[in-house]
């Protein structure tokens, strides 16, 4: 079976200078272009059913490049993304400065991010981010028996985290773009990555 990883277009927080992680976000006028444009090429991945993260950003990237090929979309909760941010989720960055000097200035949560297994107060800790992981594909993939090729719609962070404990490619994920995919083969208990597009891995 083949599994399309493919990440979510431009949303909103991404215009308006926001900590987006588990907050809902919509797509900007530019990122349903954007999705449009990789309809063409998303037609040819033969999807027979989608999985997408309940959150707007991915759940209308999916109905958008659903529009022609129809095929059943089934929201799954433990597509969301992560919550890194905790308590600074949905907030403008410079009024988060504000809010939260205090937080940001301390050196225990400067430069948190999954690789460094560090997240801010409130947030979901790299280790809980993986076991989702873990769970949710094991789901998919029970849930998909039979299917050739599906797509799964979700976000950065749940994707990094799917390549380091899923797809055991302990590459370091350096910016993933709007609507990236992800081309992967699931055989016999086993992933393989056959190809990316829009991924920046450090070399």
């Amino acid at each position: 079976m083949k599994i399309y990883l493919i990440r979510h277009s431009e949303s909103q927080d991404d215009q308006i200078n926001c900590y987006g992680g588990a907050s809902d976000w919509d797509i900007t006028e530019n990122g349903v272009k954007k999705v449009e444009r990789f309809v063409p090429t998303f037609e040819k991945f033969n999807i027979e059913k989608i999985y997408a993260s309940p959150l707007k950003r991915a759940y209308k990237t999916a109905e958008i490049l659903n529009r022609n090929t129809k095929v059943p979309i089934e929201k799954i909760f433990d597509l969301h993304e992560t919550n890194h941010y905790g308590y600074l989720t949905g907030l403008e960055k410079n009024l988060a400065k504000e809010l939260f000097a205090y937080l940001l200035e301390m050196p225990e949560y400067q430069n948190a991010s999954y690789y460094n297994r560090k997240c801010m107060p409130g947030g979901e800790t790299a280790d809980e981010l993986d076991k989702r992981s873990k769970k949710v594909i094991k789901q998919i993939i029970k849930d998909s028996k039979g299917l050739n090729n599906i797509a799964i719609i979700t976000h950065g962070g749940v994707l990094r985290s799917i390549f380091q404990v899923v797809l055991k490619d302990k590459r370091k994920i350096l910016d993933i773009k709007d609507v990236a995919f992800a081309e992967t083969d699931y055989s016999k208990g086993k992933f393989k990555v056959l190809r990316t597009q829009g991924f920046e891995f450090e070399h």
